[in-house]
């Protein structure tokens, strides 16, 4: 149960960012869907398991584990999308405003 929080939130960031920027094919929207709850799970545990805490925790979460979330997520989109979109691009784009929209989420909630 702790993973659907955050996947639930994920999903509605990522999945409408990929609307607004051009994704139109509902095999593409599954395979975002799919790479998502793949990576959100995963990272979600990792996180939940870091003895490390203050700026030392944040340095771990946004200069190592969402960097591979990106780069896994582009392998994933690299082979299975079929939109006209640069799948490193899309990835870097969903994964940041996934980011920043949780932050922010996070912040009023």
């Amino acid at each position: 149960m702790i993973f659907l929080y955050p996947l639930t939130l994920t999903l509605i960031f990522e999945l409408t960012t990929a609307y607004l920027t051009g994704v139109r094919s509902r095999r593409s929207f599954l395979i975002i869907f799919l790479a998502n709850c793949l990576t959100n799970p995963l990272l979600t545990i990792s996180i939940s398991l870091l003895p490390a805490k203050g700026v030392m925790r944040k340095l771990i979460i946004y200069g190592i584990f969402e960097p591979i979330v990106v780069l896994s997520e582009f392998l994933i989109y690299r082979y299975d999308l079929e939109e006209d979109i640069q799948p490193f691009r899309l990835s870097l784009i969903l994964n940041l405003v996934s980011v920043f929209g949780g932050l922010l989420w996070l912040s009023f909630f």
